[in-house]
């Protein structure tokens, strides 16, 4: 079973879209799992919904997903992000609303746990530093755990009670042996680790491994869409810069 690995789209259609066609250059998938904020900051949560929603999928939900839908204010946001929220609110249809809402906070696919943020806070959490990490390994009963929301790509391993994180870098295949881990895929529409391509993972269960790959997507495209939008230019910006 092969599924593709994916976290904080963030209504970026033209980054999803290349980086379901490069997972399916590589080998393609069966099933697709994603770690949450579907949308929030982009131009077009209903069309990343509905390409998600004809996935084999399994999602969790972000911070963003529920403040689209009124579970969560937007009151803990900036003001950059309140302003998408709102702007996305206004903009979900019947089925979109209840796509967000029906999203569970935890999920669980065999040897992986799956989560927005930590296990401990799933909603709210970055998962960052070993008291985070050491915390959600406390909670964890599968091996594995797999988080967003920091849109920063990772690997934190457990050894001896203690979580050392791990830079985890393009292309590399991580084999899944007996230390429990940690892993964050990085951001499909939003990365911040200073490199504007899409960030997504394979996992290979026949192999035991857990790939994570980039693709270059067409950036002008999600940003001219945004700005007929009216959506914030430092979000438009940060596209670019990947920040």
């Amino acid at each position: 079973m092969r599924a593709l690995i994916i976290s904080d789209v963030h209504s970026n259609l033209e980054a999803l879209q290349r980086v379901m066609d490069d997972a399916a250059a590589r080998g393609g998938f069966d099933a697709v799992w994603c770690l949450g904020d579907v949308v929030g900051y982009g131009p077009d949560p209903e069309g990343c919904i509905d390409l998600l929603s004809r996935q084999e999928l399994v999602c969790v939900a972000g911070n963003h997903d529920w403040a689209a839908v009124g579970r969560i204010g937007v009151e803990q946001f900036n003001d950059r992000a309140a302003q998408a929220a709102l702007w996305t609110a206004a903009r979900l249809k019947r089925d979109h609303v209840r796509f967000l809402a029906g999203l569970a906070l935890v999920e669980r696919q065999g040897d992986f746990t799956l989560a927005h943020g930590s296990l401990r806070d799933p909603v709210w959490e970055y998962l960052v530093n070993r008291d985070s990490a050491l915390n959600t390994f406390s909670r964890l009963t599968t091996p594995y755990c797999l988080v967003g929301h920091s849109h920063l790509p990772f690997l934190c391993r457990e050894r001896d009670g203690v979580a050392e994180f791990a830079p985890f870098a393009e292309n590399e295949s991580v084999s899944l042996g007996a230390s429990r881990m940690i892993i964050n895929p990085g951001s499909v529409g939003q990365p911040r680790d200073g490199d504007a391509r899409a960030s997504y993972a394979l996992y290979d269960s026949d192999e035991g491994a857990v790939t994570r790959h980039r693709a270059a997507y067409n950036v002008p495209v999600t940003q001219e869409r945004m700005r007929r939008a009216g959506l914030p230019e430092h979000l438009i910006w940060r596209l670019s810069h990947g920040r």
